[in-house]
């Protein structure tokens, strides 16, 4: 079947190398610019809600896939880290006494106002708590700064924090003193680390834990929000986490990375508006853009019906005019596609200079919208093509 319809194909090609298909949609320009614009406009939208969508998870995972460890202890009652809940410090030192575990560290979670130190304006930013001693993070500079985690005035600025919290970086590079607060409390910044904003979060501080403290007083100091348990070189992780989860109460959870990442994500996806709205941009873009291709599909045919039923009369085969809409359909997938990678591009990069979000167009990203396009318009032409049974070659002679 396959080699009979490339054979008919072949035969029917134009005499300039042009196939028909392509003469049809070029015939009227102005019409097929208008098509190209359209599933370009359809496509542009797809990969903008994939790009967003990726931007959001990544970002929110970035401080998870900071993380110096290798399993997590969260409480049952974690949402994400921006709301995790919290469970008794006690069962990290219940969770050193499991063969190898090495190492389990606290970390707290807090938001809280930051004052511009340049327009003295108010800004949430995230604060994050750990062992001054031994930070349980890997981050580029944090190893060079971390003495200044020792104190409870001191804290380390993110640098790709949103430009909103003033020019920190700037003046620390021309060694300048920044003081500014936190809360309401005075803080000097002592260095700077590198983690990112996410969709959760536009600027970042890291402090110790007596810091943390200070800057939140109401905190319990007997719970924490999140435990990082580092392994002994040579362990099971799959057993250790099971070991750890059957010693450990009921009101923990002992997690993978992985496990952690999927939680958070799952959490974004499916319990946040901007998690559905994304999702339902897709949708929406796939449905303009088949309504789109259909219209014109549609239209096409019915413009040229007598002219299709002169072919039927000649001798073309029911399977020949099929593949020329089909034809038609991916002509139009491909022509609206180009376009909408070459705008998406650029506004992928408009909005990580905007935003500071991981937004970027990949092969991936890329690969799923051209597929999702051609499978668009390839139904729209399929759909289309119940007009051609109105060609009747008879009612033309």
């Amino acid at each position: 079947m396959i080699a009979r319809f490339i054979a008919v194909v072949r035969r029917h090609v134009m005499p300039a190398g042009v196939p028909l298909a392509w003469r049809q949609l070029t015939a009227r320009r102005l019409r097929f610019a208008a098509a190209v614009a359209g599933i370009a406009f359809a496509s542009v939208m797809m990969l903008m809600q994939l790009g967003f969508r990726d931007a959001l998870f990544d970002s929110v995972c970035l401080l998870h896939r900071s993380f110096r460890g290798e399993l997590f202890l969260i409480s049952h009652q974690y949402d994400s880290v921006g709301d995790p809940g919290s469970f008794p410090r006690r069962r990290l030192n219940q969770a050193l006494a499991t063969k190898g575990v090495e190492r389990a560290s606290q970390v707290y979670f807090g938001g809280a106002a930051w004052k511009n130190p340049s327009t003295l304006h108010n800004r949430a930013i995230f604060v994050i708590g750990c062992d001054a001693a031994d930070p349980p993070l890997q981050l580029p500079a944090l190893m060079q700064a971390s003495t200044a985690l020792h104190r409870e005035d001191m804290v380390l600025f993110d640098t790709a924090s949103r430009p909103e919290f003033g020019p920190v970086t700037e003046r620390l590079t021309r060694h300048e003193s920044v003081t500014t607060e936190i809360g309401g409390r005075r803080v000097h910044v002592g260095g700077v680390f590198t983690l990112g904003t996410s969709f959760a979060a536009d600027g970042n501080v890291l402090v110790g834990e007596t810091a943390f403290f200070r800057l939140f007083p109401k905190q319990p100091p007997g719970v924490v929000n999140l435990g990082v348990i580092g392994l002994t070189p040579g362990s099971d992780l799959l057993h250790v986490q099971q070991e750890l989860q059957a010693h450990l109460p009921d009101d923990v959870l002992v997690l993978t990375r992985q496990q952690l990442i999927r939680r958070e994500i799952t959490y974004w996806a499916k319990r946040t508006p901007i998690g559905f709205v994304i999702s339902a941009g897709l949708v929406v873009g796939f449905i303009v853009g088949a309504v789109i291709v259909y219209q014109i599909l549609y239209t096409d045919l019915t413009d040229h019906l007598k002219e299709y039923a002169v072919l039927k009369a000649t001798g073309c085969s029911d399977l020949f005019l099929h593949g020329v809409v089909v034809q038609q359909a991916a002509v139009l997938a491909l022509a609206g596609f180009v376009p909408a990678a070459i705008m998406s591009w650029g506004v992928f990069a408009l909005t990580r200079k905007a935003t500071s979000l991981p937004a970027y167009l990949d092969v991936t990203k890329s690969a799923i919208v051209l597929s999702l396009t051609l499978a668009m318009c390839l139904i729209a032409g399929i759909l289309a093509l119940r007009v051609l049974r109105q060609a009747d070659p008879a009612e033309v002679f």
